[in-house]
């Protein structure tokens, strides 16, 4: 694992003096994704054919700015939102296993090294670099004066820009707790200390409230729609937020205008939503761009599916990974997972998420397996296992925002409704009503169902902490892992290790920045 040296060391204090500013230039390098659609943007040149002194003079310089916020997270170079989110949601809480890579498998034990360039350092240095731009967006698209550049147009990039900066901090929110908050490319504090997680979040709100005052519910095309923030995004991610802060109300509030919306429905056939034949269908709220054979990629399914033709592994699955690099895939499925889906005959939904390699074909070592167990790799996250895939990442959809009202619903007294909805999900994937009925049994009916829903989504960890409401109790169920001969995994994690770790390249460069508890 890389250590700190002098040029990492030099190119953070570099990072952190224009984090609010020059990554723009990075971001307008990057192709244009969003201000056309799926042919044109085929025929786009890069933009970094542009002069890299902006002057947000025109309409198209402004939507070049806001597309190629979308564009940062898709680069190839970047991790986090491509599939690094599942350390931190899946493998941090019960759903999957780290590689061997010794930090990765520090955070899966509960035991990050604070030190470690990855993958701690990741979330933080790329949710801020698509802050940076939006920012960047946010200060300057009010001053263009261009005639072909409606106020109602303007209203529209600059929601993007709100929601897409309220997302960002979100997640970043999420992680660490408290993190300085920068809101303009003019503010003059570099090195700035960290609000509280509380502040954060009330950003968020304040940014996402006004990202849903200004976008429209569609655009013109279903392309469009399906990866621009639109009014629905912006709802999603309150009725999120509110969740996390436990306000219900507002959360099944909020959660009740998307499924109200007429702009989303559940796909009928759930493997629809990965086996990329069905991108930008109606289930989707938002969803990040993949261009197979070009830099806009993911190599997702390279990093978590075995080599070779897939069909001498799994009889039902087809396909072949061209990259034979012979190690242990990351996010491998716990057996706790797989006994999950079986105790609740979702064949449907096992069928589309875990890949079944026999114990003696697998990579070793297959941490957390015993000898002639069947090892479940994700299938879920890009199939053909290519390292320029085209499979999009849906970052929002539907069926989380369902569980979510229901789970809201249950928690203020409106247990009935609640149960419609759970078995709304349950129906797509062949599955009977849900036989619970008080409001415990729906919870824990509703966060059992989550769990087989969204695998690999970004929503495990935070869906165990809403539900056990006691940071005590989350840190026994994690800890309290075991594989299938009820052998300890060894997880340590605490309290204090609700959080991940300030990366120590931010706390060498910022000497404003505290530690979070335990690391």
């Amino acid at each position: 694992m890389k250590k700190i040296n002098n040029l990492i060391i030099k190119g953070k204090i570099n990072i952190m003096k224009n984090q609010f500013n020059s990554k723009m230039i990075l971001a307008l390098s990057l192709i244009a994704f969003y201000s056309c659609t799926t042919d044109d943007f085929l025929e786009k040149p890069p933009l970094n054919e542009l002069s890299t002194e902006v002057s947000y003079a025109s309409k198209s310089d402004a939507e070049a700015a806001v597309g190629a916020i979308y564009g940062m997270p898709a680069q190839m170079n970047q991790h986090y939102y491509k599939w690094q989110h599942t350390f931190f949601s899946d493998m941090r809480a019960d759903n999957t296993h780290s590689g061997f890579v010794a930090s990765i498998i520090n955070v899966e034990l509960g035991q990050p090294n604070a030190a470690d360039i990855e993958p701690i350092e990741y979330p933080w240095s790329q949710n801020y670099s698509y802050i940076a731009a939006a920012n960047t967006v946010i200060d300057n698209i009010p001053g263009i004066e261009d005639p072909k550049f409606t106020d109602a147009e303007k209203n529209v990039i600059m929601g993007q820009a709100y929601f897409l900066r309220g997302y960002y901090y979100f997640h970043l929110a999420r992680l660490y707790g408290g993190v300085p908050l920068t809101l303009s490319t003019t503010d003059t504090e570099i090195l700035k200390a960290r609000s509280t997680q509380e502040a954060v979040f009330a950003q968020v709100e304040s940014d996402l409230l006004l990202a849903e005052s200004l976008l429209p519910k569609e655009y013109s095309d279903n392309f469009l729609t399906r990866s621009r923030a639109t009014k629905g995004g912006s709802q999603a991610m309150l009725a999120k937020l509110y969740a996390e802060t436990g306000d219900y109300t507002k959360s099944a509030e909020y959660s009740g205008k998307v499924i109200s919306s007429g702009v989303y429905d559940l796909l009928p056939t759930f493997d629809h939503l990965w086996d990329g034949d069905h991108e930008y269908n109606r289930e989707s709220i938002f969803e990040m761009v993949h261009v197979p054979g070009t830099d806009i990629a993911t190599y997702v399914g390279a990093q978590v599916l075995p080599p070779g033709d897939y069909s001498q592994y799994d009889g039902n699955k087809s396909g072949f990974n061209s990259w034979e690099v012979p190690y242990h895939r990351f996010n491998t499925m716990k057996t706790d997972l797989v006994a999950a889906f079986k105790e609740m005959g979702d064949t449907v939904r096992e069928e589309s998420t875990i890949f079944y390699v026999p114990y003696e074909l697998a990579t070793q070592p297959n941490f957390g397996y015993l000898e002639g167990e069947p090892i479940g790799h994700t299938w879920k996250m890009g199939r053909t296992g290519e390292i320029f895939d085209k499979h999009n990442v849906i970052l929002i959809r539907l069926a989380d925002i369902i569980l979510l009202r229901a789970e809201a619903l249950n928690q203020i007294g409106q247990t009935g409704e609640a149960v419609t909805l759970l078995n709304q999900v349950r129906a797509r994937v062949n599955l009977a009503p849900t036989t619970a009925s008080s409001s415990s049994e729906v919870a824990l009916a509703i966060l059992k169902e989550r769990r087989l829903e969204l695998v690999v989504e970004n929503n495990r960890f935070w869906d165990l902490k809403r539900y056990y409401n006691d940071d005590a109790k989350l840190t026994q169920h994690i800890n309290g892992q075991t594989d299938s001969a009820g052998n300890s995994f060894g997880v340590q994690t605490t309290v204090g290790k609700v959080f991940i770790p300030i990366p120590q390249s931010e706390l060498d460069v910022n000497p404003n920045l505290t530690q979070n508890p335990g690391y």
